[in-house]
């Protein structure tokens, strides 16, 4: 049997070598077109079912300022009872402790004191959605 020179070895070891990685390289770009082909697809489904999912409200920034009115502008009906209690304590105002939760938020309006903005913790899930909803046709109208 002859014997090879080392460099013939090598050579084939090389052409080997590259050919395997020709054809590895090759896999993965049909993988990574068809994943781009596949994200492209998903991506504009996600889409259509962002646009299915606002509210049809004509005016976004409306729907956005009704959203975040418990926030900015406060509700006294979100409060807790002793949260208004504290209020009526906060604000001077005599015999409110016997009063029931609508009683006080009463109490208080007929006081003419307005509630303080919302903290975000004390949102309904309901409210944050809408909250949410709101920006994104804020976004989409832009």
């Amino acid at each position: 049997m002859a014997k090879k020179l080392l460099s013939e070895q090598f050579r084939e070891q090389l052409q080997n070598l590259g050919s395997s990685l020709a054809t590895h390289t090759r896999s993965l770009e049909e993988h990574f077109d068809k994943q781009e082909a596949f994200l492209a697809l998903r991506h504009h489904e996600l889409e259509e079912a962002a646009t299915e999912m606002l509210p049809a409200a004509k005016d976004a920034a409306g729907a956005l300022e009704i959203a975040l009115a418990p926030i900015v502008k406060g509700e006294l009906a979100l409060l807790t009872v002793s949260d208004l209690k504290s209020l009526c304590s906060k604000s001077g105002l005599k015999g409110f402790s016997k009063y029931k939760k609508a009683e006080l938020v009463s109490f208080l309006k007929a006081s003419g004191i307005e509630s303080p903005p919302l903290p975000v913790k004390k949102l309904s899930r309901a409210q944050l959605e809408a909250i949410v909803y709101a920006i994104l046709a804020t976004k989409g109208m832009e």
